[in-house]
């Protein structure tokens, strides 16, 4: 059955409860020749390259963050992950609403840049976009739902502003600033017309998202997924 955008977009903000272990095939923008990587929720990352180098990332839920207070009594919040806490759910299973609070580490470690985190969580792409010729397919083997992805007016992505936002746009570039005079513009630069995108149903990640149309140098990723937990 053709799933429905609201389904869509359900899936897109699923993936911290779809799944704990992830070996994936992972092709992007600046990693043309690949690279695979295992995750295991929460904060650990392993990535071979294809030269054989071995990256390794264990992190801590809230490794980074500061806080600010002028009260010395000030205790700071206990890191949480989704795992932790149960989000609102739909009949079929996906997310109607994630719980939405700043101790909530949703982010799994990153690779290159916060695209990468994106695709893992493309919560991004469950509001402020349109969804278009959305259709059921198989990516890798695998049951994906695949749609045409334009960013609207409001879009909130992981990292924008002309940075590692997954749907490339003049609302990515919009989003981080209040006055558009001051927003980036990569000179000569024309944005893809939309982009063409591939969740992967059991997971919710990006398995595709490549650009149509626009600047030739605009980001696109692939992931096939190998084996899931």
């Amino acid at each position: 059955m053709t799933p429905t955008v609201d389904d869509f977009q359900a899936l897109a903000r699923s993936s911290p409860w779809r799944w704990t272990t992830l070996h994936v095939r992972h092709r992007a923008t600046l990693v043309e020749d690949g690279v695979e990587a295992w995750v295991r929720r929460p904060g650990e990352l392993v990535v071979r390259q294809a030269d054989g180098e071995v990256h390794r990332v264990h992190q801590q839920p809230g490794a980074g963050r500061g806080y600010l207070s002028s009260d010395p009594d000030f205790v700071p919040p206990e890191v949480r992950v989704p795992q932790d806490v149960a989000p609102t759910y739909r009949p079929d299973g996906l997310v109607a609403a994630r719980p939405d609070d700043w101790a909530i580490e949703y982010d799994d470690p990153m690779w290159v840049n916060y695209r990468w985190v994106a695709a893992l969580d493309p919560v991004e792409l469950s509001h402020h976009v349109a969804v278009d010729d959305l259709r059921v397919d198989t990516v890798g083997g695998r049951l994906a739902w695949r749609a045409s992805v334009r960013a609207l007016p409001g879009y909130d992505p992981r990292c924008g502003g002309t940075c590692c936002e997954l749907i490339w746009s003049d609302a990515g570039r919009l989003c981080e600033v209040e006055d558009p005079a001051e927003a980036y513009h990569p000179p000569g630069y024309d944005y893809p017309d939309h982009y063409a995108v591939a969740l992967d149903v059991q997971t919710g990640i990006v398995v595709r998202c490549l650009p149509v149309d626009g600047d030739p140098r605009s980001p696109w990723l692939e992931n096939t997924i190998l084996d899931v937990g």
